[in-house]
């Protein structure tokens, strides 16, 4: 017997889809809280309106000093100031005002107005001062107004002051922390659904893969596998599903088998019933002769009813809607009654039917469906060692305290092994020539082989009653068919246990 290779799936942690999952997650995580926690700091750090504040007066001083230079340097030549190159940045505004208060220069978004305003500020000592100023045209994220921090500084001569100096920068605007955590928590929600997203996808990718494989398969192609690729859950859940496929196929090609196999079965009978009746009307005319097609026809339609209640039997047993009466059965009564009743065909068939120590041998089972498997097991050997062997065994006996055994042995041709897999078969045959003929007219009609049912039915009884049957036969030396029940107190721990 060749041992078949069983495949496990064994799935390592790194291979595991809930793992990698596990770790994806982690790793969008990771990103969203580093992008999210360095987009508030940065936020914080650029639109803080302290830091803003301090960035525009540092600004303003720098510029102030490099400015007051410049023009001091230009009224003690007795220069015009306006003709002095000075670097201001964007929206930057300088007034430069004489001691008597006329403007020497004025550069940046000054007008008539505000140089006004800024002139009587002129007066005042030196400091910081805020002051609107409207703009028509109002530059970037500012509003119709713009507020800007003016430095004013006296231009000095010593102790004398020749001019004052008044620049000006805009303030910078600044966002509530809420508003920045508002905003980047919600890009941090949009990458996260994006991110989930993608995940879902890409793990769920090979169950749509599947599902589209497994809706590609059909009852008329149960040979086709789905792929299986990944040492993964879904990998281990495509063998499932190819296990699943296989039992399947078996299951259908049995099915189909059996119809075709039944079908067979019941033609013979029903093609000897109608060559018989077509005799009956077309040849006969002796009271004689419709009586021996009568019997003909009625052996006929007995060997029908057993096989369809065969069937039915094996078919209800499938379904599992067999109820076995379980109850204290001796096995030894059983087969004193089973031998008895066979000798009959035993000795038609001149065979010795024997029996062997039949101990007492109480198991639990339905008494029925036990003395139908003895007379079946009994009844198979006689038939087969009609002609061949000479004598058929029967004998009890209880091993370990634990199990009854029955066994049946005969003389007979024996079993090749090449057919011990396929004994329990339904319809199946060791020896086709013995499979039931058709009695054609004129012909005498010989022995039934059988149904080709009776050890399927034996089978399902003993694994019914949780027992085990096993065969051993050798061509030319006979066969022993082996039967082995739990005793009593053994089921009914087993029973216990079950429950």
């Amino acid at each position: 017997m060749r041992c078949q290779t069983h495949h496990h799936f064994r799935v390592s942690l790194r291979q595991s889809v809930r793992s990698r999952l596990t770790l994806w997650y982690l790793a969008l995580m990771a990103v969203i809280i580093v992008v999210y926690g360095g987009s508030l700091y940065a936020s914080e750090t650029f639109l803080n309106a302290n830091l803003a504040e301090s960035r525009v007066e540092s600004q303003l001083n720098q510029d102030s000093v490099q400015f007051a230079g410049a023009y001091r340097q230009a009224l003690l030549k007795n220069q015009n100031p306006a003709v002095l190159h000075l670097s201001l940045s964007g929206q930057e505004m300088v007034l430069l005002v004489h001691p008597d208060g006329s403007v020497l220069d004025s550069r940046g978004p000054l007008t008539d107005s505000l140089i006004q305003q800024l002139q009587t500020k002129a007066q005042q000592d030196s400091g910081m001062i805020d002051l609107t100023v409207p703009q028509k045209h109002p530059h970037g994220w500012w509003g119709p107004q713009n507020d800007y921090r003016i430095l004013i500084m006296p231009v000095l001569n010593g102790d004398a002051r020749i001019a004052t100096l008044l620049v000006g920068l805009p303030r910078q605007g600044s966002i509530p922390l809420f508003a920045i955590w508002f905003f980047w928590g919600g890009l941090a929600l949009l990458a996260a659904a994006v991110g989930g997203y993608w995940m879902a996808s890409k793990a769920l990718r090979p169950v749509s893969m599947i599902t589209r494989a497994a809706n590609e398969i059909n009852a008329t192609d149960l040979r086709r596998r789905l792929p299986v690729q990944r040492r993964d859950e879904f990998g281990e859940l495509a063998m499932t599903f190819n296990r699943m496929l296989a039992r399947l196929e078996a299951a259908f090609k049995r099915q189909t088998q059996f119809t075709a196999d039944a079908s067979h079965e019941l033609r013979t009978p029903l093609t000897i019933i109608d060559l018989e009746t077509n005799r009956a009307l077309t040849q006969f005319e002796r009271v004689e002769e419709y009586r021996q097609v009568l019997e003909q026809i009625q052996a006929e339609n007995a060997h029908m009813t057993t096989m369809v209640n065969s069937l039915l039997l094996l078919a209800r047993a499938d379904t599992g809607q067999m109820v076995l009466d379980a109850q204290e059965v001796d096995l030894s009564d059983l087969a004193l009654a089973s031998v008895e009743r066979l000798l009959p065909l035993a000795r038609q068939s001149q065979i010795t039917l024997s029996t062997g120590d039949l101990p007492e041998v109480l198991v639990r089972g339905d008494p029925h469906y036990l003395s139908q498997m003895l007379m079946n097991v009994i009844e198979n050997g006689i038939k087969y060692t009609r002609g061949v062997g000479k004598r058929v065994h029967v004998e009890l006996a209880c091993v370990e305290g634990q199990w009854g055994i029955v066994r049946v042995q005969d003389d007979g041709p024996g079993i090749s092994e090449e057919h011990l897999p396929s004994l329990f078969k339904r319809f199946y045959r060791v020896d086709k020539a013995r499979s039931r003929q058709s009695s054609l007219p004129g012909q005498k009609h010989e022995e039934p082989g059988g149904t080709g049912l009776g050890l399927s039915i034996v089978q399902w009884i003993v694994q019914a009653h949780g027992g085990e049957i096993r065969v051993e036969s050798k061509v030319g030396a006979g066969s022993l068919f082996e039967i082995r029940f739990p005793l009593l107190d053994n089921a009914k721990k087993t029973a216990l246990m079950t429950d």
